[in-house]
């Protein structure tokens, strides 16, 4: 597979000054960095903020990632394995000193924390509604709206970076619509047969992706191909793509790695590079508290395939968004509720505006007769497309895509099924 000269796009994006264009083996141009000066850490309660300075890092080399170079990066930590595309290094310092004296080492070129990453809410879409365009729903509860726009996702991948797929996922999905030949965990559980480490390749046992246990992976699977529970049958925006189910995420666990999503990135790159796929995109329903330098230049190089990067905006509304949905060149995507859903800490009026993923009912007998229900309704379920309100944070955060949303367990919520966590 062909390797770009990544870390001279990387090196530019972190300094965040104009470059010119690295040429890649092959002699094709890489994409011109992007300045990410203006982007802060926003700390929020689901991000929990930006990774310890003295913690996991990824360390960049200007060349091959050698076994001299491995071995001398051994001497100063643990090293969790290589993304081989980008010349990363995952390692663990022995604290500050050996930290210091692997930047100090020739052969590197950059370095930066291996921010955290976490699972973000994910909706069931209004139940067993799903309407692609208008917010205003006429169908009845088990008969949808008509589909409004034509494409269908025919011929299109999607890698869903996430958690990977529960054991029993072929009860809930189309076979003939998951890529289970291309399906891969970055989680470790395998070992190489020349690294005594290799957290980012295909793990040993290769099922692993599909034996997760938290089910995050099969509801965003679920929204993009549809599902089916029993005799119902529930159509997803892209009915007709096919999904590449990649693991970043450890079993029982909403945190994750930016290193991860990463090595989960190069994957589908080189898939798509060496016409493995044609036309895809890319989902990660992960935010976190700090922007990577690295994960973003990883973006651009996706992008750059032609493959589009779609990501959460997080769970927070006004709060601010999460990285990596919060880069520019990312589609960021916002859920929100329109039909008695909204946090009961919102004072509803008609001049407010906002967004947020989070969207509960505070109907505590579900009669739907509540007053402030029925004043939230009034006040925001009419707007055709609710409006982003004004964000705290910082202009560069702008929220390109809302969708309709509801905080339930996914994939399959019937009618009249209760809510949660999915």
């Amino acid at each position: 597979m062909k390797r770009r000269a990544f870390f001279l796009l990387a090196v530019a994006v972190s300094v965040g000054v104009p470059a010119g264009p690295a040429v890649a083996q092959g002699g094709r141009a890489e994409m011109e960095p992007l300045a990410v000066e203006n982007f802060q850490p926003v700390l929020t309660f689901d991000n929990q903020g930006p990774a310890p300075k003295e913690g996991r890092l990824m360390v960049q080399v200007s060349g091959p990632v050698t076994e001299a170079v491995l071995a001398k990066l051994a001497q100063y930590g643990t090293i969790h394995g290589v993304i081989e595309r980008y010349h990363i290094v995952v390692i663990t310092p022995r604290g500050p000193k050996a930290r210091r004296t692997i930047e100090s080492l020739p052969f590197v070129s950059f370095v930066e924390e291996d921010q955290p990453r976490w699972l973000t809410g994910v909706g069931s879409w209004d139940r067993d509604i799903l309407d692609v365009v208008d917010v205003e729903e006429t169908g009845d509860i088990g008969a949808p709206d008509p589909r409004e726009v034509a494409e269908t996702g025919a011929g299109v991948h999607v890698a869903v970076i996430d958690t990977g797929l529960i054991k029993r996922w072929r009860d809930f999905l189309h076979t003939s619509q998951v890529r289970t030949d291309l399906a891969r965990a970055f989680m470790g559980g395998g070992v190489t047969a020349d690294l005594g480490f290799e957290e980012f390749n295909t793990s040993n046992p290769t099922n692993l992706w599909e034996r997760d246990t938290n089910s995050h992976g099969t509801a965003v699977a679920s929204h993009i191909i549809g599902f089916k529970i029993g005799p119902h049958v529930v159509e997803g925006v892209a009915p007709d793509a096919q999904v590449i189910p990649l693991k970043v995420f450890p079993n029982g666990s909403a945190f994750t790695f930016a290193s991860r999503i990463i090595a989960a990135i190069a994957y589908t790159t080189e898939l798509k590079e060496d016409n493995v796929i044609g036309p895809t995109a890319m989902n990660i329903s992960i935010a976190g508290g700090s922007p990577s330098v690295l994960e973003r230049a990883a973006i651009q190089d996706a992008i750059a395939e032609g493959i589009v990067v779609v990501a959460s905006a997080g769970n927070l509304g006004e709060d601010g968004m999460g990285w990596p949905g919060a880069f520019p060149e990312v589609i960021s995507v916002g859920a929100t509720g329109w039909v008695e859903q909204f946090l009961p800490t919102v004072q509803p009026a008609p001049d407010t505006t906002f967004w947020r993923t989070r969207d509960v009912s505070n109907d505590p007998d579900g009669s739907g007769k509540s007053e402030e229900l029925q004043s939230f309704v009034a006040t925001f379920s009419s707007r055709a497309i609710p409006e982003l309100g004004p964000m705290r944070g910082t202009d560069p955060q702008e929220l390109d895509v809302l969708a309709p949303g509801l905080w339930t367990v996914a994939p399959c919520l019937l009618p009249g099924a209760g809510g949660g966590n999915a």
